[in-house]
C-alpha cells in the first residue's frame, strides 16, 4: 500500500526511544477544535487547551517505538504492545479533510499490521442533552466502534516535601533506574506471561523514568510494583501492579505514596495517572491519595 504523501518517510524500528517529526507549532489549536471537536458547551477553551497539553505530555511518558505526526494528530506504533503506544493523538489540526485523514491513519496502521485506532478526549461527564465532541461524533457516525476499557486521566499536585510511606515490617520500597528481572516478572500487561522486546522499548521510553517496588525477605519476593516518569513538567504513574495474593492489605495506598514522594524528591510538582473507569477499587485508593479528575478517553477503532 503506497505510503499517505502527508506522512514523513518511515523511521526504522530500533530499541532505543523514536525519532519523530518536527512536531507541529502548539499555538494553533483552533484546526484542532475544528477537526476534533468544536466543544461548545461542554468545555471552554482554556480546559480544551489545558487537556490538549496534558495528553501532549502524557504521550511524552509512554511513547511508540514508531511515531510519525500527521499534521498535529501523532500517529504512534510498538508491535500492538498496549493501546496508547499504538494509536493515534489527535492534538492539533491534521492537515487534511476528515475523511483524508482517517484515510491516511488507517493506511499507516495498516502498513505495519495493526487496527487503526484514534485516542479521543472527552469531558468527564456530559450533561444531559449534550451532544459528543464533534471528532468522536464523527467517528461514531463513520461506524468507528469504541474499544473497550476507556479510562479517567487524574492528576495530583504534589507537596513540597515527601510524605512518609506506611510500610509492614519486613518491606522495603526500592527504586531502580531499569526494571530488573523480578520487577519484569510481576508485570503482566493484560495477562501476558512475558513481556514483548517493544514492552521494555516502551517502559524505558520518557526521557527519565524509575522503577519502584516494595518488596520483603529481603528483596527476593516482590509484592508491588509501579512506574514512575518524568517530562514535559509532569511526573506520571504507570504499570502498577499488586501481587494476587496480597491484595486489600494496603500495599496500593503505599505504593501511591512511595511513587509521589520519589517524584517530590526528583523536584516534580504535578503528577497524572489513567486509570480504567471500570476500577472503582483503583479508583476510590487514588482518590483518597489526592487525585482528582481530569477528563476521560476511549478508543475508536477503525472499522
Amino acid at each position: 500500500m503506497p505510503r499517505p504523501r502527508h506522512l514523513p518517510p518511515t523511521p526504522s524500528a530500533s530499541s532505543s526511544p523514536p525519532t519523530v517529526a518536527p512536531e507541529p507549532d502548539r499555538r494553533h489549536t483552533g484546526g484542532w477544535r475544528e477537526a476534533s471537536g468544536r466543544l461548545g458547551a461542554i468545555w471552554d477553551h482554556c480546559a480544551v487547551d489545558a487537556i490538549i497539553e496534558l495528553e501532549r505530555a502524557a504521550a511524552a511518558h509512554w511513547r511508540g517505538t514508531e511515531q510519525q505526526w500527521l499534521g498535529g494528530w501523532l500517529l504512534r506504533a510498538a508491535d500492538g504492545f498496549t493501546a496508547r503506544a499504538n494509536s493515534a493523538l489527535p492534538l492539533g489540526d491534521p492537515g487534511l479533510p476528515l475523511d483524508g485523514a482517517l484515510a491516511a491513519v488507517t493506511g499507516w496502521y495498516r502498513a505495519r499490521g495493526l487496527p487503526a485506532m484514534i485516542a479521543v478526549a472527552l469531558p468527564v461527564r456530559a450533561e444531559a442533552g449534550e451532544s459528543r465532541p464533534d471528532l468522536d461524533n464523527q467517528l461514531s457516525e463513520r461506524c468507528w466502534p469504541t474499544r473497550p476499557g476507556p479510562a479517567f486521566v487524574m492528576t495530583a499536585e504534589l507537596p513540597g516535601a515527601p510524605a512518609p510511606v506506611g510500610l509492614a515490617p519486613g518491606s522495603v520500597f526500592r527504586v531502580d533506574d531499569e526494571p530488573d528481572d523480578s520487577w519484569l516478572a510481576m508485570y503482566h500487561y493484560r495477562g501476558q506471561d512475558r513481556l514483548p522486546q517493544a514492552g521494555r522499548t516502551v517502559l524505558m521510553s520518557a526521557s527519565s523514568q524509575a522503577f519502584a517496588s516494595i518488596r520483603s525477605g529481603g528483596g527476593r519476593e516482590v509484592l508491588a510494583i509501579g512506574r514512575l516518569s518524568f517530562g514535559e513538567g509532569w511526573a506520571g504513574i504507570t504499570a502498577v501492579q499488586v501481587h494476587p495474593g496480597r491484595r486489600r492489605a494496603g500495599l496500593g495506598t503505599a505504593l501511591t505514596a512511595g511513587l509521589c514522594a520519589e517524584a517530590v524528591r526528583r523536584g516534580a510538582r504535578r503528577m497524572f495517572l489513567q486509570v480504567e473507569i471500570a476500577n472503582l477499587a483503583a479508583r476510590a485508593l487514588y482518590e483518597r491519595c489526592g487525585f482528582r479528575y481530569s477528563h476521560r478517553y476511549h478508543y475508536r477503532v477503525a472499522p
